[in-house]
């Protein structure tokens, strides 16, 4: 472990403080599984045989199932080792539990507790979870088509629709995520859920004091200090709480540059009466990120992961690692609760806030006498250094938005009809700056902007932006066939207004749009026994563009001229998606499911650098058709042994010709990008409550990262290794608990998916005979190995 600790002492004392509160803080167990033992028969000592004596009465034997919790939250009762406990709605989910999440990396983020599950293709570019840098796709659509809730809250950037999962929760704390692979609930406050819902939640505070102390480190100068403080049922009130604190720090991988980052979660949950629950959850984090280099397909087939940013500045260059080294802050505040009105009637209520706030440098190069804001000169602009007659300078992409909302429903049983009625609320204002920095002779950037002659400053983009969403839904549901039938029909209407002005002098100052949308759906379930169940579903999904910059003008710093004229009259994608679906549960446990997607206006989203700055731009597909299968199978633990196997194939298409300019590209009948047509993952998990370990395989079929399918990324292996030993309680010391993570055990050099995908990667000629130039897409490169060894201690 690295020496560079900031926080040992400080733990030390606070432990040392608690040692008579003992035996707490990892007594939660899940509330979605339930043990299962096979009952171990009583002996007892066996009489004399008599031949004339009547036959002994049996009495009934007295089967006591226990559930004990061990340490980090595991139960061993979810099949599978924790990836696949039971699911009962009616539609396509997977999900993970603490069995699974407590012996993974430390380190690790949501997203990368997914990649078992079938579907779910897991774009990595660090091995060890720390970087924002981690994407998805799920039945190839990307994370910006996922509704992401995080304790009833919408979760990640609330415009890009980026998870930025790292920043939501420490691994230690999370307490299970559920994948809905096709759709989303309808309650959930969620506008882009074409391609599906991840929805996460914090363990509960313990009913006991105690605290939790985890201590890792690693390869590539890893180490993360952990504690958890539960305060325990606080006197006789029903409310218990608790607060976590960490720092994580590591270099990057490849390349140079170190990463850090803060983050404290808090949860506090009160229960009373009759089915009453009220909590109120707090995040924060903040990080300090190097982010390692994109590169192109030729480039990786030549560097490897030799090609990296450089460690040394030199005069003039614009690849200094330090140019691209980026800080973020976020926060978040939920209050999900739950409450019994009257006999068969209850309330959902979730209140949210959330914060965020950061900036992403990149190097550039300015030509000083040749600058504009907007369509007017800069005029005289003063730089500390010029190279060959250009400026290096640090283009930054800075922001700051504010989410505040509501979200609840009223759900009325009677009989055998189930009614729900709810509302959601959101109100978000984004403030946005692409400015500039200069940057010294030692390759600092230096903390002022570059001004112009009138002292204006020198930016590309200068914007604000307000969006309000109002969403209302009824759903109505039947349950016949004394409960084994259950019909439901729904409908949701969404209303988004979305407006912003523009600072930048010549451009369009104001602009508004707004649209409705309503989203019909239907969902039906049989269960053929109480371990057999077969449902349908079939749901309509739209998605907002998720983007700020297509709605504003943009002007070339260098010319003054107009790059990008703003639009209003972005179309929204919608789609209609059908799943079928059976389910058995038992020692075996089994989920296969058929899917359909219509689209229409499908979206992708890209990544490019506009006048140095960093900035995300849509592209239209159209039409698209997308069908396929997924299968899930695991045990329950048997000999204390899970193994688990997914799968999925996936046919998807495009349905037009893409426009390019005047022409058409012919894309028509091609593969639609980042949809591998194979994806499998395998693994067995151990745990006899004191030994333990894992290995999992991923496989993932190539996909193509170009609409006109002339360049693809290869298909690629990956394997993941846990080890770990649970000691015995020793006096406060509950379960000490070593464990070993190794990740990408192959060293595999692979692209995990595209950074920025392209229409056409060669040169082609358009349906109307223009010659459409090539541009080539870039690629994240997978994280390489890495291990990790922790300790934890339960006080």
């Amino acid at each position: 472990m690295s020496a560079s600790r900031e926080f040992p002492a400080l733990l030390t004392l606070i432990l040392l403080t608690l040692g008579g509160t003992a035996q707490a803080a990892d007594e939660q167990s899940s509330d979605h599984d339930v043990m299962h033992r096979q009952p171990i028969p009583s002996r007892t000592p066996k009489k004399a045989a008599t031949t004339h004596a009547p036959a002994p009465v049996r009495k009934a034997e007295e089967i006591h199932v226990r559930t004990e919790t061990l340490s980090g939250g595991v139960t061993n009762t979810t099949p599978g080792g924790g990836l696949m406990p039971v699911q009962t709605v009616p539609r396509m989910q997977s999900g993970v539990t603490r069995d699974y999440i407590a012996k993974q990396s430390p380190t690790t983020n949501t997203l990368n507790l997914l990649q078992m599950s079938p579907g779910a293709v897991v774009a990595n570019s660090d091995p060890l979870g720390l970087a924002d840098h981690t994407s998805i796709t799920v039945r190839g659509l990307d994370q910006t088509e996922i509704g992401l809730v995080f304790e009833g809250m919408p979760a990640g950037d609330p415009i890009y629709g980026i998870a930025d999962t790292s920043e939501w929760a420490d691994t230690e704390n999370i307490g299970r995520v559920d994948l809905a692979q096709g759709s989303s609930d309808i309650a959930a406050p969620v506008y882009n859920a074409g391609g599906g819902q991840i929805t996460e939640t914090l363990l509960d505070p313990s009913h006991k004091a105690g605290a939790l102390l985890s201590l890792s480190g690693g390869t590539h100068a890893t180490n993360k200090d952990f504690l958890r403080l539960d305060s325990g049922e606080i006197g006789h009130s029903g409310v218990r709480a608790f607060m976590s604190g960490s720092y994580t720090r590591n270099n990057n991988w490849r390349g140079p540059g170190t990463n850090r980052r803060y983050h404290v979660d808090s949860k506090v949950v009160k229960e009373w009466g009759a089915d009453n629950r009220a909590s109120a959850v707090f995040t924060w984090n903040t990080i300090d990120e190097s982010p390692t280099r994109y590169l192109s397909l030729a480039q990786w087939k030549k560097y490897g992961k030799s090609y990296n940013y450089s460690g040394e500045y030199t005069p003039g260059s614009t690849t200094y690692y330090r140019l691209y080294q980026y800080k973020r802050s976020s926060m978040m505040i939920s209050a999900p609760s739950h409450f019994t009105l009257a006999k068969g009637l209850t309330a959902d209520i979730a209140p949210y806030y959330q914060w965020m706030s950061g900036s992403v440098p990149s190097g550039t190069t300015l030509t000083p006498g040749s600058l504009y804001l907007g369509n007017q000169s800069a005029g005289t602009v003063s730089f500390p250094t010029l190279y060959n007659g250009k400026a290096v300078a640090a283009a930054i992409a800075g922001s700051n938005s504010f989410n505040t909302g509501f979200s609840g429903h009223f759900t009325l049983k009677t009989g055998i009809n189930t009614l729900k009625v709810g509302y959601w609320y959101s109100n978000l204002t984004k403030n946005s700056l692409y400015d500039y920095s200069p940057v010294s002779a030692a390759g600092d950037i230096i903390n002022n902007n570059i001004r112009t002659q009138n002292g204006s400053i020198l930016a590309t983009k200068n914007f604000h932006m307000m969006q309000q969403v109002n969403g209302f839904f009824i759903e109505d549901g039947l349950s016949l066939l004394n409960h084994r039938l259950d019909l439901t029909a729904g409908f949701k209407a969404v209303l988004l207004a979305r407006s912003g002005t523009n600072n930048i002098p010549g451009a369009t100052y104001r602009w508004g749009t707004n649209s409705a949308v309503p989203l019909p759906r239907f969902e039906a379930s049989y269960k053929i026994d109480k371990n057999n169940q077969i449902f349908i579903d079939a749901v309509t999904n739209f998605h907002a563009p998720m983007s700020d910059v297509p709605y504003y003008d943009a002007f070339s710093v260098s010319t003054g001229k107009i790059s990008t004229a703003g639009k209003t009259d972005l179309k929204n994608e919608y789609s209609i998606s059908e799943e079928i679906g059976y389910r058995h549960t038992g020692l075996i446990n089994a989920s296969i499911g058929f899917f359909n997607y219509n689209f229409t206006n499908r979206q992708i989203s890209t990544s490019v650098y506009v006048d140095g700055a960093l900035t995300t731009n849509l592209i239209n597909a159209g039409g698209q058709t997308t069908r396929g299968a997924q299968v899930e199978i695991s045990l329950r633990p048997w000999h204390h042994l899970s193994p688990y196997v997914s799968g999925q194939y996936l046919h998807a298409t495009i349905d037009n010709n893409l426009a390019v300019g005047n022409d058409l590209l012919p894309t028509k009948g091609k593969s639609a990008v980042l949809t591998p047509k194979f994806s499998a993952s395998a693994g067995i998990s151990y745990d006899d409550g004191q030994f333990f370990g894992n290995v999992f395989f991923n496989y993932v079929d190539s996909q193509y990262s170009t609409f006109m399918n002339d360049e693809s990324i290869p298909a690629y292996k990956t394997a993941n290794m846990t080890l770990g030993y649970r000691m015995k309680t020793y006096h406060f010391i509950h379960r000490p608990t070593i464990q070993l993570n190794l990740v990408n055990l192959g060293d595999s050099n692979y692209l995990s998916s595209a950074y920025t995908v392209r229409t056409n990667a060669k040169t082609t000629k358009g349906i109307y005979g223009t010659s459409v130039a090539g541009t080539a897409p870039s690629y994240y490169l997978g994280g390489g190995f890495a291990a990790v060894t922790s300790i934890t201690l339960g006080f």
